[in-house]
């Protein structure tokens, strides 16, 4: 048997992770044996059923859409946007609940999943650019409030969010990109979260001073 001493709860299933906190287990004593946590296996096993049941039932239904689609088209093919609405959730299934991934790893990829999907359907029904004009900068601004929140909650380990930080820098210069490039017509939001994320990592960088340094030499090892 195996033992969380942050959550102080044994696990009795073979895992070398817990999965409350993702710490790694040490063995427990012969003495300790109290307060174990339920097997993780069963919970596994179901969320794997209904990530299989949504498949099976995803594929049927989509195929349906797609006759339906076929069957009366007028121009559009809005089964596409079924279809990949279909495969987003899968992801949320699979990568979200069914890994028990982190949060952070979380919403990243939901944040990522939505807005291609968006751009997905802005090009399905007819290309209008709304969906990097708007929606793309707004996901970024939308993952810096997150980013913003989540520091204020956890502020026992607010520098954790650094590399987050670091990720929104980025993604919005390269939506500067994408405007000097064209593809962006209206700049006034992706300037915007531009700017932004830009105040939240030097504000992060200046008032964080030791701890934010310590953190960027340990993710970067400089």
């Amino acid at each position: 048997m195996r033992e969380c001493k942050k959550c102080q709860v044994q696990i009795l299933d073979d895992t070398s992770i817990c999965p409350l906190c993702s710490s790694v287990l040490e063995t427990a004593g012969e003495e300790e044996r109290h307060n174990g946590y339920p097997d993780v296996k069963a919970v596994s096993q179901k969320l794997t059923f209904v990530v299989r049941l949504y498949s099976f039932l995803a594929i049927v239904i989509e195929a349906a859409l797609v006759i339906i689609n076929y069957l009366t088209f007028r121009g559009i093919w809005w089964s596409a946007i079924s279809g990949i609405s279909i495969l987003y959730f899968f992801i949320t299934l699979k990568y979200s609940l069914q890994k028990n991934n982190g949060y952070k790893t979380v919403i990243l990829v939901q944040l990522v999943g939505a807005v291609l999907l968006v751009i997905a359907a802005d090009n399905i029904v007819g290309y209008q650019g709304w969906s990097v004009n708007y929606v793309l900068p707004s996901a970024i601004l939308l993952l810096n409030a997150t980013i913003g929140i989540l520091m204020i909650v956890n502020l026992a380990n607010w520098q954790s969010y650094l590399l987050l930080q670091i990720l929104t820098v980025l993604l919005s210069c390269g939506c500067v990109l994408l405007w000097k490039f064209g593809v962006i017509k209206s700049p006034i939001l992706t300037l915007t979260a531009l700017a932004v994320s830009l105040c939240m990592l030097l504000g992060t960088l200046i008032f964080g001073e030791r701890r934010a340094k310590t953190e960027l030499k340990r993710r970067f090892h400089v």
